[in-house]
């Protein structure tokens, strides 16, 4: 009698699929930007991932049929918030939307100096949205870099993201930074973090001639160059709590990952000591982390050991550095150059900004007896007046596959 009630009973508590959401009926948002609007609005941009037949049709479509939407334009959608801008969108598009596989999201620069906390914090909620979703800032509006964004390479946009986020690692011209990081730092004590800079290039949108000067820029839209992807990504926003409150170029993006000890390998140019127009490309290699020793006094004393050794890929002047003495006087020019660029930017972030984005504050939590201790100190308070030394003691250990410059024989 108990078996048979129990085969009866069985099949109505297995689990059906009346809540089913078939991929044929979905529309995958793969990048969102979230702009300001008149009468406290906000406008989110949708870029949706363009639906491919596996017979290579794009949106199932059979032969020369017209191409969907989702391959040619963006769609915005004004509204109180996100997820309400995902409501109405469905009043346009046939799919339901959904954030399953967004890519990246980007905030416009007005958003992000007036805080985005309250945009971001009712995602976090959201049980689609990760918060492991890379986020970046635009200069100026969201919607124009997607708007304008033509990847050179990739078709697929989430491709496009991840191997962005690769050159990030690699190069350091941008630094890496997703919603949960941001979301940490929030909710951790004296930390903050810093965004990637997406920019729409004036030079390649409007067709600009370069101008006639010796200025090289590492700004998100003014990097010197014409063809291409009309978007550059360089540099960083600089976050303190949820709001901007600096902007970091290209190649303060570096230091910064060195500073980190996130960048295994950089490419960088410094003055020639012996002739001083002149330049020295090298690549730096990371032999370690970079170590913190803090000294909580007063003043905060920050001593910052950064281990590089780097390889001479470029001398100007033709001087040949490979010999005992010179390479000392070049190892000793390249350290304080570094060091003195370490510097500056870690007093700019630090002193000028209140912003701890490596953070420091993480190497002064052992000198507490309590995590209450550490969370009421007044860390930024005191690194106004902090006192911050950098040692980088870069040795130059090989001069490329040809140790002598090239000379013209006469």
């Amino acid at each position: 009698m108990c078996a048979t009630v129990c085969i009866c009973v069985a099949p109505l508590a297995v689990t059906g699929c009346y809540d089913r959401q078939e991929l044929e009926q979905q529309a995958f948002v793969s990048v969102l930007g979230v702009d300001k609007a008149p009468g406290g609005l906000i406008d989110c941009t949708f870029k949706i991932a363009q639906p491919i037949s596996p017979s290579g049709g794009a949106g199932g479509a059979s032969g020369g049929g017209e191409q969907p939407l989702a391959s040619k334009t963006p769609v915005t959608v004004r509204a109180h918030s996100i997820y309400e801008a995902m409501l109405l969108a469905n009043g346009s598009i046939e799919r339901t939307l959904t954030f399953s596989h967004l890519t990246l999201i980007i905030f416009g620069s007005n958003v992000a100096k007036s805080g985005v906390l309250q945009y971001i914090q009712p995602l976090t909620r959201y049980r689609e949205f990760r918060r492991t979703v890379p986020f970046a800032v635009a200069d100026g509006e969201a919607k124009d870099i997607i708007q304008t964004f033509q990847p050179m390479l990739d078709t697929s946009t989430a491709r496009v993201n991840d191997g962005i986020s690769l050159l990030a690692n690699r190069i350091g011209l941008i630094p890496n930074c997703r919603l949960h990081d941001l979301a940490a730092a929030l909710e951790n004590p004296h930390e903050d973090v810093v965004a990637p800079m997406y920019g729409v290039n004036k030079f390649v949108k409007d067709n600009k001639s370069l101008p006639d000067d010796s200025s090289i820029s590492y700004e998100a839209g003014d990097v010197r160059r014409s063809g291409g992807n009309p978007v550059d990504w360089m540099g960083g926003a600089v976050f303190h709590g949820d709001k901007v409150v600096d902007f970091v170029n290209g190649e303060d993006s570096i230091y910064l990952r060195l500073l980190e000890g996130e960048l295994d390998h950089a490419r960088l140019d410094f003055q020639d000591p012996t002739n001083k127009q002149q330049n020295i490309g090298v690549e730096l290699h990371k032999e370690g982390r970079a170590h913190y020793d803090v000294s909580l006094g007063n003043p905060v004393q920050i001593r910052v050991n950064v281990p590089v050794d780097v390889d001479v890929v470029n001398v100007s002047s033709g001087i040949d550095y490979s010999q005992t003495q010179p390479r000392a006087k070049l190892e000793k020019s390249l350290s304080d150059q570094l060091n003195q660029r370490l510097e500056g930017l870690l007093h700019r972030l630090l002193v000028t900004d209140h912003a701890d984005v490596i953070p420091v504050s993480r190497y002064i939590r052992a000198q507490f007896p309590t995590y209450q201790a550490f969370q009421s100190y007044p860390w930024l308070t005191r690194l106004k007046t902090a006192n911050i030394i950098v040692n980088s003691d870069i040795h130059v250990r090989r001069f490329g596959v040809q140790i002598e410059p090239l000379h013209e024989t006469t």
